[in-house]
């Protein structure tokens, strides 16, 4: 009866000793696959990291100057005041062409919106 109650023991050690080696086997794959997983992460971290752009340089500011008679006329903003003094007139109309035309002698500039222009479609300089 001795040799009955050792094996009973020893069977049952078995099965938990086979258990504990399955629940290794089983935590092993599943601790792989984390790190698996966990590693494009990282290398995605690191190449958003690496791909950082560069700081911008400050860009140049760029006005262009008419000279005539000794007078100064700012050619830079001139277009952008035309279009404002337009746009406050006419409201609604869309705007697919803006050209300005500058006549220094008349110290005065005159634009034209969509290929039409009118006497009011004046800005002083």
């Amino acid at each position: 009866m001795a040799d009955k109650a050792a094996e009973k023991k020893t069977a049952a050690k078995k099965p938990a000793a086979e258990k504990k080696t399955t629940a290794k086997k089983a935590a092993a794959p599943k601790a792989a696959a984390e790190k698996a997983a966990a590693a494009p992460k990282a290398a995605a971290e690191k190449k958003t990291a690496a791909k950082k752009p560069a700081a911008k340089k400050a860009e140049p500011v760029i006005k262009t100057i008419l000279q005539v008679d000794g007078k100064d006329f700012d050619l830079s903003t001139l277009a952008v005041d035309a279009l404002k003094s337009y746009k406050s007139t006419h409201k609604r109309k869309a705007v697919s062409e803006f050209v300005v035309y500058v006549k220094p002698e008349e110290n005065a500039a005159y634009y034209t919106v969509n290929g039409e222009g009118q006497e009011d479609f004046k800005v002083d300089l």
